[in-house]
């Protein structure tokens, strides 16, 4: 005859208790993760606002101080401003910067007239294309551009104005800029849409980074909607950009 033995056995496995515990801790980390992606992403948020300030403030120094317009300058005012002011070597002192020629003169004139802070941007001087060592960079790597663009639609590179005979002076944000931060860059710092306002959709040249992947009209569309009235994309796209009218 078997006897059961006075120490039985426990059966393995973890008791409520336990298991409350560690969903309790697992909630914690998956919350502490995803409120340190959003302190990540609003710092970038606002490195991008701060940067368009602080250039936007130093052209404004600029132009207050000498009265002429960095980027588009000719030897004799380039001389004038010193410490290393490069005069342009394409139609100078034409009351206009030029895309992606003068456009790098105006980050250095700034920097060499000591309004901006930017020491790459005077790594190699003169026209030329946009790199690292003669542009500023955004927080996630793209090249910041600045010069005049006539005004341009949805249809052939970004949301300026309608009005196709008016040239102005534009700041990109600079490229890889996802969708949802432009967005939230728009909404603190401007009216939150892309076709209006201060800060709009700008097409990054060369990609398929359009307005239709961008910032794409509603489905269904609002009745007699353009282009232009498109919402930042959500689910956010990886590689856009926005242009600052300054």
């Amino acid at each position: 005859m078997k006897h059961c033995s006075s120490n039985t056995r426990r059966q393995g496995g973890f008791t409520l208790v336990e298991i409350a515990i560690v969903l309790m801790i697992v909630g914690l980390l998956i919350g502490g993760i995803l409120r340190g992606q959003e302190l990540i992403q609003s710092a970038r948020v606002r490195n991008i606002i701060d940067q368009k300030s602080a250039i936007q403030t130093a052209y404004i120094g600029f132009m207050d101080r000498y009265r002429m317009l960095p980027g588009d300058l000719t030897g004799a005012q380039a001389a004038t401003v010193g410490n290393g002011a490069v005069a342009s070597a394409v139609n100078p002192g034409t009351g206009v910067i030029t895309w992606g020629s003068e456009g790098i003169l105006f980050f250095q004139n700034l920097t060499a007239a000591g309004f901006l802070s930017c020491g790459a941007c005077m790594t190699v001087l003169g026209n030329g294309a946009a790199t690292i060592a003669n542009s500023p960079t955004n927080v996630y790597g793209g090249l910041v551009s600045a010069g005049f663009v006539a005004s341009v639609n949805a249809i052939n590179g970004g949301w300026l104005d309608t009005n196709a005979g008016l040239n102005r002076l534009i700041l990109t944000t600079g490229e890889t800029v996802p969708s949802q931060v432009l967005a939230e860059v728009d909404r603190k710092a401007d009216d939150g849409v892309p076709g209006n306002g201060q800060l709009r959709f700008f097409e990054t040249a060369g990609t398929t980074a359009t307005g239709a992947i961008c910032a794409p009209v509603p489905v269904p569309p609002p009745v007699g909607a353009t282009p232009a009235d498109g919402l930042w994309a959500n689910p956010s796209q990886a590689n856009c950009q926005g242009a600052w009218l300054l």
